[in-house]
């Protein structure tokens, strides 16, 4: 039985792209046991998955003696003589972890010198989409042996979070301060509350973590003073219930962010707003046909400046077309 380890990347979009790559290693090596390690955060998107043995979580940089927790890291990942691993966050630290958990092969990438490290490894291509990016190197490993990449799905489970009624829910993640570019701007967000408040077809959900909750909290004061029904889940859901609402959504209404790659992983269909992200949205946006993307910052100079021109009515004229299609 092949046993397989994977250090997936830190961020939850990153790691739900990954996903192909996983994919392609299930068909490969149908009867292997996979091993990930992944931040805490991640953990969830791997529920259900049944040939996952199990997952350690890299504390490592989360407090405490870091070097104590690397070489602890290190012992149980060995105690398991993995036969294959590939190293997906890009450092040489997390290189240097499974080479010294004698891992028999290893897969990575050239960066930080540390190709020496791997048994297979690939320069980064930063213009290609990360899907492809990921699936590119184990592919590589097998000879490039496969020719289509394998469609992403998360798991999911009924939710008593929100209630199914004769309207349909619609989420939003408008963005915290923090969210810098990708957020839509705090002014035009209030002016689509004003606009919700008037259209009574379809339920209100916030989503987000806790660094959108302070604006989440006024937009939803707006919809409380005009009645409108809405829900504010904001900094209120695991990872896993998080996915399980956007499962049970109509329509995901969000900025750039990882709740759009789990909205495509689900079935959900989703508009996106397109502001300046850390990475272009041809290199990350997700390969489904059923997500929209709202960009009218083409004629502007500044990051900060890029969304204000989509006006709160373009929006709810593509909710209102998405919900009927």
């Amino acid at each position: 039985m092949t046993k397989i380890i994977i250090r997936t990347p830190n961020f939850i979009g990153d790691t739900i792209m990954m996903l192909s790559a996983y994919n392609l290693l299930s068909l490969e090596y149908p009867n292997a046991k996979f091993t990930i390690v992944c931040k805490k955060h991640c953990m969830d998107i791997f529920r259900g998955f049944n040939n996952i043995e199990d997952i350690i979580v890299d504390d490592t940089k989360d407090g405490g003696n870091r070097v104590i927790k690397i070489f602890k890291l290190i012992k149980k990942i060995k105690q398991k003589q993995y036969d294959l691993g590939l190293v997906y966050h890009n450092t040489l630290l997390d290189a240097l972890i499974f080479k010294l958990s004698n891992i028999s092969q290893i897969i990575g990438y050239d960066k930080e010198g540390q190709k020496f490290i791997f048994d297979y490894w690939e320069k980064i291509q930063r213009n290609r989409h990360y899907v492809n990016h990921y699936v590119h190197l184990i592919n590589g490993y097998l000879g490039f042996k496969y020719k289509k990449i394998i469609p992403i799905s998360l798991n999911f489970s009924k939710t008593s979070l929100i209630q199914k009624n004769n309207k349909k829910n619609v989420g939003f993640i408008l963005g915290g301060d923090y969210a810098g570019g990708r957020k839509y701007p705090s002014e035009l967000s209030i002016e689509l509350m004003h606009l919700l408040s008037k259209n009574n077809n379809f339920n209100i959900v916030f989503l987000g973590d806790y660094k959108d909750k302070e604006n989440h909290s006024q937009y939803e004061s707006i919809l409380t003073q005009k009645n409108t029904n809405c829900l504010n889940l904001t900094g209120k859901t695991s990872v896993g219930e998080f996915i399980d609402v956007i499962a049970a959504l109509d329509l995901l209404v969000s900025m750039d962010t990882s709740a759009i790659h789990i909205a495509s992983a689900v079935e959900t269909k989703f508009i996106c707003f397109v502001g300046k992200s850390p990475s272009p949205m041809e290199l990350v946006k997700p390969k489904v046909n059923f997500g929209s993307y709202l960009f009218c910052g083409e004629h502007y100079i500044e990051d900060a400046d890029f969304m204000n021109d989509l006006e709160p009515i373009i929006i709810l004229d593509e909710i209102e077309r998405r919900l009927n299609d």
